[in-house]
């Protein structure tokens, strides 16, 4: 009962401390300077102390109605690890006449010191701008004189052309003390606004309706609103001064205390479970004319982007590349065979750099000239060229994990494209992005829920993206003690993902680093005879060697010998260590994992003991644990098998998960007893 009464205490000092803050710019208090730590949250690096956000749409009679977006927080940083939050990074849309445009920073960093509060304001000198690809631009900068304890300031004005408004973050990954959302829509652009559905929290907005009259001026005659708010005039040539009036919509939000993002593993894409307002424009009226309907399906999502001239016209490009890729197909009939030439070609011959999108950055015939491309450029072509050869093949749209899940239809739902070919009654997904991956395997990036088929004919479909198949890695292990150590000889074999992460991590790396990944559990061991086949290839398979030595896994006591059979190999700690679960948990592909171990008993011993057999099962067969252990002769023999079937658990299943992970602790670190004979 003492502790809920001093929790609910501390909560409402909380609601009173934000209630009675100040924060207007430049309003920094020497309390919020001199605060340690979040009074909610300590273990928190740094937190919001306020985020305003105010969305309008500005009228000019050149222009229309144009959207602007004031953003103004107020942040503390507790400690070094909250430096990140004082650098900021503003990425806007910037193509051709389409642009955004940042302005009106200001930023300020203040310190207590000596008692007094000093600032230290950001300087034009120290605003960079610089390009993503050709459709985006960043505008960053870096607090000044940012210290532990330190108070930062941030305002600018972001202005855009476009009419429709972005999600709005409600919740971070630290503590957020207050928020103010304050959004006014004229009634010609028609918002369904809901709150992220993925998300455990939930905030509701306060709407209101007013009444808004528009002065300007024109040549006389009749003017009028457009669809985009613009005014137009007949030929007179008499300017009078003129009023229009519309209603405005005001959706209203302010909450304090909101919780962090707490970030507990085994997450696709966190911002996927993140509380904010989603804003999807469904109508713009016009006044004068038929309105124009936003709201859309993904059929037409889907057409739209396949019928633009970017897409369909690089698409269907094929003079760039005919003569050679003829060559390299001479005398091939088989449908399989060519579908691996031209997809190991285009992976050799043009390089990903690193840039995303569907559409094409620089055209296919520039990326396949020079040879780099973004996304769009390399899959696209990939298709064309296996379409060139009648195998049916498609684009499919996807939306990469760090991008998040598409939650209604809309052509910013994807920023990524894959290749889907049908051979022989099959059908592979590739990425020739990736210099890891062959056909049948995406990398993990590109596995996210599903994609969108774009057929040639326009329909499109939805595509499952996570594999049917699960990834093996097979250890076989013979082990024996000499000299009050154990001497160990593994080889592994590692097939699809496992090969293809491996390759991800170490093609570029030494052997010595490669060894130093071995020993997961800090054991005193010594490697040696490492070796690695086909590293450098992307076949299905890599088998790894190496011999290993190492007398701390073993202890004597009394003459005995205990020991854990599992080596090295022991998982011996629960990867699973939160209470409760917020999130679906996320094993990125369905995989197989199995080790064969044979350890020879020394002379002069026999087995006292041995661990029990194990089995467990969760529901359905979404992952399965074996633990099998004999004695055979002179050997021991143990056989383990982690099977995770379903590689995604949803989060009233963690519990279950959770507890098969400690019994695999548990059971891997149970010991071998041999006494002397």
């Amino acid at each position: 009962m003492k502790i809920k009464s001093l929790t609910l205490l501390m909560v409402l000092s909380c609601v009173l401390f934000v209630n009675g803050q100040n924060y207007k710019p430049g309003k920094v208090s020497k309390e919020e300077l001199k605060q340690t730590q979040d009074p909610l949250f300590p273990d928190a690096d740094a937190a919001i102390l306020y985020r305003e956000y105010i969305v309008k749409y500005d009228y000019s009679q050149s222009k229309g109605f144009e959207l602007s977006t004031t953003v103004f927080e107020r942040i503390k940083i507790y400690n070094p690890e909250g430096f990140d939050w004082g650098t900021k990074r503003i990425k806007t849309y910037n193509y051709n006449a389409d642009r955004e445009q940042v302005g009106g920073i200001k930023a300020v960093t203040y310190n207590l010191v000596d008692g007094s509060i000093e600032k230290d304001k950001l300087k034009t000198a120290q605003i960079f701008e610089e390009r993503i690809n050709n459709y985006y631009v960043a505008t960053t900068f870096t607090m000044p004189n940012l210290k532990a304890g330190s108070v930062i300031e941030v305002e600018y004005i972001l202005e855009s052309p476009f009419s429709s408004i972005d999600d709005i973050d409600l919740q971070y990954t630290i503590p957020v003390k207050k928020i103010v959302v304050d959004v006014k829509v004229p009634d010609f652009f028609v918002y369904k606004q809901y709150p992220n559905p993925q998300a455990a929290l939930a905030y509701t907005f306060a709407e209101s309706d007013k009444n808004i009259e528009l002065k300007f001026r024109e040549q006389s005659g009749l003017g009028t609103l457009n669809r985009n708010g613009n005014i137009g005039s007949s030929d007179g040539r008499q300017l009078k001064d003129r009023t229009a009036s519309y209603q405005e919509r005001r959706y209203l939000l302010e909450e304090v205390n909101i919780p962090p993002l707490k970030n507990q593993g085994y997450v696709d894409n966190i911002r996927n479970y993140q509380a904010r307002s989603i804003w999807e424009l469904s109508l713009i009226k016009n006044p004068n004319g038929i309105p124009k309907n936003y709201s859309t399906s993904w059929e037409a999502v889907t057409k739209s982007i396949y019928e633009n001239d970017k897409f369909v016209n690089q698409l269907n490009k094929e003079d760039y590349y005919k003569d050679e890729l003829s060559a390299l197909l001479s005398g091939v009939s088989d449908p399989m065979e060519k579908m691996g030439i031209i997809y190991n070609f285009v992976q050799k011959k043009v390089s990903w750099n690193g840039s995303y999108g569907y559409f094409p950055e620089n055209g296919v015939k520039q990326a396949y000239k020079a040879g780099q491309g973004n996304v769009g450029d390399i899959n696209i072509m990939l298709t064309s060229m296996l379409q060139s050869q009648n195998i049916p093949a498609t684009p499919v749209l996807v939306s990469v994990k760090n991008y998040g899940v598409p939650l209604f239809p809309t052509r910013y739902g994807f920023n990524y494209l894959v290749v889907k070919a049908n051979v022989s009654g099959k059908s592979f997904l590739m990425d020739a992005t990736d210099p890891y991956s062959y056909i049948g395997l995406l990398p993990e990036r590109a596995m996210n829920w599903q994609g969108r088929a774009i057929n040639r004919d326009g329909t499109s479909n939805w595509v499952p993206l996570y594999p049917s198949f699960a990834s093996n890695a097979l250890t076989y292990v013979q082990a024996e003690i000499k000299d009050g150590a154990f001497e160990i000889k593994t080889r592994e074999r590692l097939s699809q993902h496992y090969a293809r992460d491996y390759r991800s991590e170490f093609r570029a790396k030494s052997n010595e680093s490669q060894m130093s990944s071995l020993d997961k559990n800090g054991e005193d061991v010594s490697f040696s005879e490492f070796d690695v086949k086909d590293l450098d290839t992307n076949k299905e398979h890599l088998t790894r060697s190496f011999k290993a030595t190492s007398p701390s896994l073993i202890e004597e006591i009394n003459g005995d010998l205990y020991f854990s059979p599992m080596l090295i190999f022991a998982q011996k700690e629960n990867p699973l260590k939160d209470d409760n679960r917020l999130y679906p948990l996320f094993f990125d592909y369905p995989k197989s994992r199995k080790y064969n171990i044979t350890i020879k008993i020394p002379e002069g011993y026999k087995v006292n003991s041995l661990p029990e057999q194990s089995k467990a099962q969760l529901a359905g067969g979404a992952a399965e644990y074996s633990y099998l252990i004999s004695e055979a002769g002179s050997n021991l023999q143990l056989a383990v098998t982690l099977d995770i079937n379903n590689p995604i658990f949803v989060a009233d299943d963690y519990q279950y998960v959770k507890a098969m992970f400690s019994q695999i602790v548990e059971k891997e670190t149970e010991k071998v007893v041999l006494s002397k004979i």
